[in-house]
C-alpha cells in the first residue's frame, strides 16, 4: 500500500475519534444543564426528609455536574458536616465535595494576576 494512503486513513480515523469525543462531551454538558435544577431540588428534599441514600445519590450527581455553583457546593458541604458523625456512609461524598471546594480555591496561573512562581 502507498504510504500516502496509510497516512490519510490514519488521519481520518484519528479525526473521527476526536470529533466523536467532543460530540459526546457536548451531549453530557447539555444533559447536565437540563438536570441541575431537578437534581438540586431532589437533594434538598432528601436532606429535609433525612433520606441518606437519596442524599448520597443526588449529591454525587450534583457534585459531578459541570454546572454546579459555588454556593451549592458550600451548602452541600455544610450538610455533610452536620451528617458526618451520624452517617459514616456519606464519608465518600463528603471527601468528593471537599476536593471540589479545594480545587476551586486554587489560584491557577491563568486566573491569578500575581507571579505564579512565588
Amino acid at each position: 500500500m502507498n504510504n500516502a494512503i496509510i497516512l490519510l486513513v490514519t488521519m481520518v480515523v484519528i479525526f473521527s475519534i476526536v470529533i466523536f469525543f467532543f460530540y459526546y462531551l457536548s451531549i453530557i454538558k447539555k444533559r447536565d444543564a437540563k438536570t441541575i435544577d431537578a437534581d438540586w431540588h431532589h437533594f434538598q428534599n432528601a436532606v429535609k426528609h433525612h433520606r441518606i441514600q437519596a442524599i448520597e445519590k443526588y449529591g454525587t450527581q450534583l457534585i459531578w455536574n459541570e454546572h454546579i455553583t459555588v454556593e451549592q457546593v458550600k451548602e452541600m458541604s455544610a450538610v455533610m458536616k452536620k451528617l458526618e458523625k451520624s452517617h459514616p456512609e456519606l464519608n465518600e461524598l463528603k471527601l468528593v465535595i471537599y476536593n471540589k471546594r479545594k480545587d476551586w480555591s486554587k489560584k491557577y496561573p491563568r486566573h491569578y494576576s500575581g507571579n505564579p512562581y512565588l
